[in-house]
């Protein structure tokens, strides 16, 4: 592969990774702000967030598991 076929890689490579970085940064904002808007569909599944944007996934999240685990570990040291 020569140079152009590198630019070209490498140009793809990083247009993806900010493509992915930017949805998994503005999914959060854009689903909370349609939520307060009225806007938001009720016929497809919506994802649920946290507090921090991430993902509730069945129900369990994660933020306050590992808030919970923090806890347990704390208590057994003492």
């Amino acid at each position: 592969m020569g140079l152009s076929g590198h630019k070209l890689l490498s140009i793809l490579v990083f247009s993806g990774l900010g493509v992915y970085s930017g949805v998994k940064f503005f999914e959060p904002l854009i689903v909370e702000q349609l939520r307060k808007d009225g806007n938001l569909r009720t016929d497809i599944p919506i994802p649920e967030f946290d507090q921090n944007g991430d993902k509730i996934i069945n129900g369990v999240d994660k933020s306050l598991e590992m808030e919970k685990l923090r806890e347990k570990l704390e208590a057994k040291k003492e």
